[in-house]
């Protein structure tokens, strides 16, 4: 599908810290299972090699037992400023693999996450757009921002509170 064609998912928040806190808990493995995933699922990081080329392997237990793997493959580590990776879901191996819940979801998205200062704030900037997807899988995805926005709503409210909490941003600036 030509990149103009291509849905994309963007959205902005303003977080109530430093740019380095919150650089941190996007790459910090402990803080980033803290609030990554869907709220109300326990996440964990099996595997993070903050590198181009390197994997992160995370899984989302459910509160009924159900898991869902994820896998980035970072491109870009611009350290505190963007990071780039092709976001996909995984099996418990780290393979590659087809969305639980949409047998029509794009395999991978091509995410960009940027920081910018805002005073003692810090904005972020997320996009997605899909990898090498079908017509098919765009209009999946297209068809879907709107869960995306509320999905993404919640792990950033899950992010906040990680940030606000005294001792983990004690942990974070050190």
């Amino acid at each position: 599908m030509p990149a103009a064609a291509l849905p994309i998912f963007t959205m902005t928040r303003l977080f109530q810290a430093p740019r380095p806190l919150v650089w941190r808990a996007w790459t910090d493995p402990v803080l980033l299972a803290r609030w990554f995933g869907p709220k109300g699922v326990a996440s964990s990081v099996l595997r993070h090699e903050l590198r181009p080329g390197g994997m992160l392997h995370i899984a989302m237990r459910s509160p009924d037992g159900q898991v869902m793997w994820g896998r980035f493959i970072y491109r870009t580590v611009e350290a505190p400023s963007r990071l780039v990776w092709l976001h996909g879901f995984g099996d418990a191996a780290g393979n590659l693999a087809r969305a639980p819940f949409s047998p029509g979801w794009p395999l991978q998205m091509l995410t960009t996450v940027r920081f910018e200062e805002a005073g003692d704030a810090t904005r972020m900037t997320l996009t997605l757009v899909p990898h090498e997807a079908t017509a098919e899988e765009c209009a999946v995805f297209a068809a879907n921002l709107q869960s995306m926005h509320q999905g993404w709503s919640g792990s950033f409210e899950q992010l906040d509170a990680v940030l606000a909490a005294g001792p983990i941003a004690s942990h974070i600036a050190g």
